[in-house]
């Protein structure tokens, strides 16, 4: 799954219910269950299995939906070959992500992966955080797309092993009496599979 559709996924729910009405919104959920076994956040992160559901409701118009939920949660600000600038507007994303900053073992995790990728023994090993917390966090910022896979490299047995890598490769948070968002720049390797950033960019 892409990481980046990993983070936007906690915004589309609310969005869809928003903009489509809770009646419209209920039936999509059901059919998203019926057809996959998993809720619309977990499809919003392998977006192809929502996009099916969404064509099944409202079919060519449906890129027209999706791309407007989208442009509510983020914006594309600067786009390069190898970088790009985003705008995550929508608030309890924004807020997710500031909370895993704000917890002092994930932000060393993410600074150490942000200047290098490593794989997670060595990861572990250099930020010298203890085993059991160190796996915890990485397991809960790779399943909130804050961590991704970046590559692999040869371990000391002969094995090859994923290397990981922070998402965003900076983050500047704009803290507000009511709300947070945040601009980051993401590296273009975590956007090509990007459902969110693709339909973004596409209108």
């Amino acid at each position: 799954m892409n990481p980046l559709d990993r983070i936007v996924a906690n915004g589309v729910r609310a969005v869809l219910e928003e903009d489509l009405g809770r009646a419209t919104y209920r039936r999509i959920e059901k059919e998203v269950r019926d057809m996959y076994g998993v809720s619309v956040q977990e499809a919003v992160g392998d977006f192809a299995k929502l996009d099916l559901v969404m064509r099944k409701f409202f079919g060519r118009h449906a890129s027209n939906i999706e791309s407007k939920i989208f442009r509510k949660i983020l914006s594309v600000d600067k786009n390069t070959k190898t970088e790009s600038s985003i705008t995550i507007k929508d608030p309890a994303i924004a807020k997710a992500v500031f909370e895993s900053y704000g917890d002092p073992a994930k932000k060393a995790i993410l600074d150490l992966l942000r200047l290098e990728s490593r794989s997670i023994p060595e990861a572990i090993a250099v930020s010298g955080l203890p085993k059991a917390s160190a796996y915890n966090r990485i397991r809960e910022l790779t399943r909130d797309g804050l961590l991704a896979v970046s590559g692999s490299t040869g371990a000391s047995d002969g094995r090859r092993v994923n290397e990981y890598a922070a998402t965003l490769s900076s983050a500047v948070f704009e803290v507000g009496d009511r709300h947070v968002s945040i601009k980051a720049s993401i590296h273009s390797r975590f956007l090509s599979g990007s459902y969110a950033f693709n339909s973004i960019r596409s209108r």
